[in-house]
């Protein structure tokens, strides 16, 4: 800016300071009046040049004129001396005095003229100056590959104002120095979206912009879309290489066996240690939801994922170490992204297909909503809801505990209605879920067998709908039949 001093400094006008006002003023433009009340036609910054020619020395009316002049917030008062005035009038520096407006003394050799120009000519420069200072932040912002901090950095510089640039969730990307959070930038900071992400770049302060401010604001804006979707990009590529080799591991579309994902994976980050056992993950859900968890940020093992491999109703799969905190981290992000989850039996990472395959059939199987059942995310255990089948696959299992796994209150209660329900559920299994021979064999109306069928699928968690869990219910009802205690009731009502 051209300021107040840069003006004394010059020494062909020999100007005086005679009263110091508030700080160095910035200079706009200068005025020439012998008006006693110029201020309704300045807009502030100017240089006022008078030579009191309206006035006496001792007029009391200076006091007015200097008050006019200071509400206006005016630079400086110019006095020419040796026109009416051989000194500057007494009355008119105690005004200034009072007033904090600064007092410069012209010279009689000085013509008025001489001042104007060479305010003009250092308003012209500091245009000057600004151009170049403009340009050189253009320059910065689009040669060299700058990254979102830097490019805050220079606009920051350039416009001597505090800038961020915030995430959606208002977290911070990128910050000019002394910035923690985006809302150290006050309330009346200006905000200019930069993508389709929802990221703003935010401009603090309530004084308007110059236009060389705007227009750099404007062009740094474009740039950091530049960079985020250029940063986006790279993330969309490094994505992609980790669903390949995620596909590789599951065994999708036939691709090549899994010890050349195996290998592919120490080439995509040789530091990462790979796990022996891992559980494939399926995920279904809304496609907005399932766009976010594929788009979510995730480091290490987490960027195993991998889009689904033809229909089926599956969005999505995740394979993740056989660990309880991985495991819990990874179901608890996808119920937070809104997404069902199903997730399939251990097995060692050179096999992970067959727990994709586990967590397919499950998936397949998996009970519909019940009438007026609300529609929440949902996370099943292959292992944990068949322990049947994974203790025939495990092998050692303790039969009785196995039975009461399946069957809950009705492997336990020994009244009436428990035997009578677990017969219904046997005869029904044994006419393999044929619900008319059932009730025929039972001698009961269809109305009556399905509202115990209801019961007991209420207290098993089982469904006489699922194979799987009409398979479990049986062998279940054998095992109980064979390994029970003498002293126990018969598990059926004799006729």
């Amino acid at each position: 800016m051209a300021r107040l001093s840069h003006l004394l400094s010059t020494p062909e006008l020999g100007l005086r300071l005679v009263q110091a006002g508030a700080g160095d003023p910035d200079l706009s433009w200068v005025s020439t009046t012998e008006l006693l009340d110029l201020g309704a036609y300045l807009d502030g910054g100017e240089l006022v040049l008078t030579t009191g020619l309206a006035l006496e020395e001792d007029d009391p009316r200076w006091h007015d004129f200097v008050a006019s002049l200071g509400r206006a917030r005016v630079a400086a008062i110019g006095f020419g001396v040796g026109v009416a005035h051989s000194r500057i009038p007494r009355p008119l520096v105690a005004a200034a005095s009072a007033y904090r407006v600064a007092l410069v003394e012209v010279p009689p050799p000085t013509p008025f003229i001489a001042v104007s120009k060479a305010v003009a000519a250092l308003l012209e420069a500091d245009e000057l100056s600004a151009a170049h200072r403009a340009l050189q932040a253009h320059r910065e912002l689009f040669v060299g590959g700058q990254n979102p901090a830097a490019t805050i950095a220079t606009l920051a510089q350039a416009t001597g104002r505090r800038i961020a640039a915030l995430r959606a969730d208002g977290s911070l990307l990128a910050g000019s120095s002394g910035l923690a959070t985006g809302s150290d930038l006050g309330a009346h900071a200006e905000r200019i979206p930069l993508d389709a992400a929802g990221t703003v770049l935010v401009v603090a302060g309530s004084d308007p912009l110059s236009p060389d401010a705007r227009a750099l604001l404007a062009a740094g804006a474009m740039a950091l879309g530049i960079e985020l979707r250029s940063a986006g990009g790279e993330q969309d590529r490094e994505r992609e290489r980790w669903e390949r080799l995620t596909a590789l591991l599951l065994g999708h579309g036939g691709s090549a066996p899994a010890e050349g994902g195996i290998a592919s994976a120490r080439v995509l980050d040789p530091s990462m240690r790979l796990p022996e056992r891992v559980r494939a993950i399926a995920v279904a859900g809304g496609a907005e939801a399932l766009s976010d968890w594929r788009r979510s940020p995730r480091t290490g093992l987490e960027r195993l994922v991998a889009s689904p491999d033809g229909d089926g109703g599956i969005g999505g799969w995740q394979l993740c170490p056989d660990d309880e905190s991985a495991l819990g981290a990874a179901v608890g992000a996808a119920v937070s992204a809104g997404l069902e989850a199903v997730v399939g039996r251990p097995a060692p990472l050179a096999r992970a297909a067959t727990s994709a395959r586990s967590a397919a059939a499950a998936f397949a199987a998996r009970p519909p909503l019940a009438a007026g059942e609300a529609q929440t995310p949902r996370v099943r255990w292959v292992d944990r809801e068949e322990p049947v089948f994974e203790a025939l696959l495990a092998g050692g299992a303790d039969l009785p505990d196995l039975a009461a796994a399946v069957l809950g209150p009705l492997a336990t209660a020994v009244d009436a209605e428990a035997q009578e329900l677990r017969r219904t559920a046997r005869v029904l299994l044994a006419h393999h879920g044929q619900r008319q021979p059932a009730a025929a064999e039972l001698r009961i109306h269809r109305n009556t067998l399905r509202d115990r069928l209801a019961r007991i699928e209420q207290l098993t968690g089982r469904s006489f709908g699922d194979a799987d869990d009409r398979s479990e219910l049986w062998f279940a009802l054998r095992i109980e039949a064979l390994t029970r205690e003498p002293s126990r009731p018969p598990i059926e009502p004799t006729e």
